[in-house]
């Protein structure tokens, strides 16, 4: 299975969020780029907070959402995200479904998708040698 190309429509998505109330990619729809990270299954609170920190600096131009397929469980994962001060949204797919629409069987796998609906940027990356420099520069070069 393939990454999905950039040019291509985002396929849409509603999902459990483990942050916040359901997320609904159509709600960043003519708003907001989004920055979907198929996150890696460790859970790594280093690399967590390394996202958020990215987040954070961005937070004017995008919207990060971070997708996990396995965590020890619902509120464990609630629990560590509250914990690590993570306010972004974090969707929860363990079902794997968004991940098949996007092409992802292996995470760490990061797509930028444009106010309109459409992939401008993705990429499939090493889950221990993720670049968050490159992504930054990938956001600041594909986001508008």
């Amino acid at each position: 299975m393939a990454l999905l190309s950039a040019g291509t429509p985002a396929p849409t998505f509603k999902g459990m969020n483990l942050t916040g109330p359901e997320i609904n990619l159509e709600n960043y729809k003519g708003k907001k780029a989004v920055v979907l990270v198929f996150a890696p299954d460790l859970v790594d609170p280093g690399a967590t907070n390394a996202v958020k920190t990215l987040a954070n600096k961005l937070k004017e131009k995008v919207e990060f959402i971070t997708a996990s397929r396995k965590v020890p469980s619902v509120s464990m994962a609630k629990a560590f995200l509250q914990q690590l001060g993570v306010k972004f949204p974090t969707l929860y797919d363990p079902s794997m479904a968004i991940y098949k629409m996007y092409g992802v069987e292996n995470p760490v796998a990061v797509y930028i998708i444009d106010a309109e609906g459409n992939i401008v940027f993705s990429a499939q990356q090493d889950p221990a040698k993720v670049d968050l420099k490159a992504l930054e520069e990938a956001i600041v070069a594909s986001v508008k």
